[in-house]
């Protein structure tokens, strides 16, 4: 079962962004995309899984989203599931977070 993270933030996490934190932490690694760009993979250089970025939604309700995660920002507006695989929990959490800079946001488990 793979670690659930919930990215808030205001500007949804682009392929470029991605990219550019996977190449800063992962010089080898790459990223893989699936369903025309819903479902994103990263990987390092050996091929071995970070963790997967999905679509960005848009928060209808706050007090959901703020319930759903261990430490809400106090500004968000989209919602981006990421999991982790449990094999590489400190290397794809740290990936998340360079992501989450990247967009201005916050990562954190869900509840």
């Amino acid at each position: 079962m793979p670690i659930e993270l919930g990215l808030l933030s205001e500007v949804a996490p682009s392929d470029e962004a991605i990219a550019r934190a996977i190449a800063e932490t992962h010089p080898e690694g790459q990223l893989v995309s699936f369903e025309d760009g819903a479902v994103r993979h990263a990987v390092d250089g050996t091929g071995a899984s970070l963790l997967t970025v999905f679509e960005s939604q848009p928060i209808v309700d706050p007090t959901s989203a703020v319930a759903a995660i261990a430490h809400p920002p106090t500004a968000f507006g989209l919602w981006t599931d990421v999991t982790v695989p449990r094999s590489e929990p400190q290397r794809g959490r740290a990936l998340a977070e360079q992501i989450a800079a990247a967009v201005g946001g916050t990562v954190t488990e869900r509840v």
